[in-house]
């Protein structure tokens, strides 16, 4: 809306001239933080359009975004314009709020991504933290290792109770002679051995794997890289990676809204995503309430479903709340 009305901004002084009922004429200063306001935010809109997708984005590329509110941010803190500076202090307490929760599975995440690696990390930290950034740096690079140590953990235990499992179901067999257990059981003692031996290691070869992974050079980095097909297709290198990047990298960064966390003045849009198909909004919405209002006898049968409240019902309801608050 912003940027319509400075495309049309010799159009006020004549609506001024036609309407003695127009009192709201901006001055040059009104226009000149107009003109600056919109730039800025218009970092905030796309950011926004990628986080508020209906094709939500894999977590690797949250951390990059983020990382970049920051340092603008820190760019608008020292703004000459008043106007621009108040925000930018309002903007940035939001952002510490929740940063400190946040950065390091953020982090893990974009480790995870080949094209960046450790490299963005070490790229943006010393922006954020200038007087502390190596250690903020291998606190992401700790976490790595923590993580993965506890898969590899996780996959040792469960293999140990499988060869556990297994071993007690052949000791009646073995228990009465070699002969009696055929060439197949034999085989299947002999991958139960294999397994056992091969996976309680020690914690320096649990690393090991990230280390490989880490040391070799990042990707080139485009945008028609698909960072899942990556994964699958290096499974077999990297196989306790891909199952921390199979956990990590579907995490749905975007269930908090953007526009909400950075307002300043409270809920300026709907939470439900304007960017949702205006069906799948409906279906959504009515079939809450619809629930709701079953649950607490207000709304009894499905059959009267043009009784209960709708979706506009909804809205209005909100606004209503944030009204008040």
């Amino acid at each position: 809306m912003l940027e319509t009305a400075i495309a049309y901004k010799d159009v006020f002084p004549r609506a001024k001239a036609r309407d003695i009922q127009y009192r709201s004429l901006p001055i040059d200063e009104d226009w000149e933080n107009a003109v600056e306001i919109c730039s800025k935010l218009k970092f905030f809109y796309n950011v926004t359009e990628m986080f508020s997708g209906t094709l939500y984005p894999t977590s690797n590329f949250y951390f990059q975004k983020i990382c970049e509110i920051r340092v603008k941010l820190d760019e608008w803190v020292t703004s000459t314009n008043v106007m621009i500076l108040d925000m930018a202090k309002d903007m940035l307490e939001k952002y510490e709020k929740y940063w400190d929760s946040c950065h390091i599975l953020m982090g893990v995440a974009v480790v995870l991504d080949p094209r960046y690696k450790m490299k963005l990390v070490e790229f943006y930290f010393p922006l954020i933290y200038p007087e502390s950034a190596q250690s903020k740096i291998a606190e992401i690079r700790q976490s790595c290792y923590d993580l993965l140590v506890d898969y590899q953990t996780r996959v040792a235990t469960n293999l140990k109770d499988t060869s556990s499992v297994g071993g007690s179901g052949k000791s009646g067999s073995m228990s009465s002679g070699i002969a009696s257990v055929s060439e197949s059981e034999h085989l299947d003692l002999f991958d139960q051995f294999v397994a056992s031996s091969s996976n309680f290691c020690t914690k320096a070869s649990l690393t090991s794997e990230l280390d490989f992974y880490l040391e070799e050079s990042v990707l080139p980095r485009t945008s028609e890289f698909d960072v899942l097909s990556w994964w699958k297709t290096n499974g077999v290198k990297y196989p306790n990676l891909q199952k921390m990047a199979k956990d990590i990298l579907a995490i749905p960064v975007s269930t908090v809204a953007s526009e909400s966390a950075f307002s300043t003045s409270g809920r300026l849009v709907s939470p439900h995503r304007n960017r949702l198909h205006p069906s799948t909004l409906e279906a959504l919405m009515c079939a809450r309430r619809w629930l709701w209002n079953e649950g607490n006898g207000t709304c009894s049968k499905f059959s009267g479903l043009e009784a209960c409240p709708t979706m506009l019902d909804e809205e209005e309801d909100e606004e209503t709340v944030v009204e008040t608050s």
